[in-house]
């Protein structure tokens, strides 16, 4: 509670902390150690952040939400695609209904320039999550990779009024921008 209330304050350095010291203290604490990979990420720490996941996964190889996590950012990252991939899949056998899952693997393929099968995924992910600002997105980047300019438009616009952060709206209005100049 603590470091989300730093974080939320927006002292994540001293709510990674306190996280870093709750991890020491309690090894076995998953959800302590998932919050702070999160963390981490937020704050391109993502070696630091790879490492506590994959410790987390070395503990429990069947956490779906470790896997999904490492498998995300991996691709996010553009890195170690065809891993991240294998890692989403992993999460998915254990919840294969999880919208959260799926749009992380869409998006990992969407990363290695598999436009159909990135295209199932983010499908699949947005029928469960129709007003996630993410997953709204995504689907927006592989229309516009295919130049589907008034669709990605479209995905982009609901985006923007769904469920994200301000700075994540101004890189999508700025998306919408340019897709209009096409």
């Amino acid at each position: 509670l603590q470091a989300s209330a730093l974080n939320a304050a927006g002292n994540t350095p001293k709510a990674i902390e306190v996280l870093e010291a709750t991890t020491v203290a309690f090894p076995k604490d998953v959800l302590s150690r998932l919050v702070l990979a999160d963390m981490y990420q937020k704050v391109k720490r993502f070696p630091d952040a790879e490492k506590v996941l994959r410790q987390t996964i070395a503990t429990d190889p069947t956490n779906a939400d470790a896997l999904n996590s490492l498998g995300y950012m991996l691709a996010n990252n553009n890195d170690r695609l065809d891993e991240a991939i294998r890692l989403v899949n992993q999460a998915l056998q254990k919840e294969p209904a999880n919208g959260a899952y799926l749009d992380s693997l869409g998006w990992a393929h969407f990363k290695k320039g598999d436009l159909d099968q990135a295209e199932k995924y983010l499908t699949e992910a947005i029928a469960k999550l129709p007003k996630n600002a993410e997953v709204l997105d995504h689907i927006g980047d592989l229309h516009a990779k295919r130049s589907q300019w008034q669709q990605a438009i479209d995905s982009w616009s609901q985006a923007i009024e769904a469920d994200g952060s301000a700075a994540t709206r101004d890189e999508i209005q700025k998306k919408i921008e340019n897709a209009r100049g096409k």
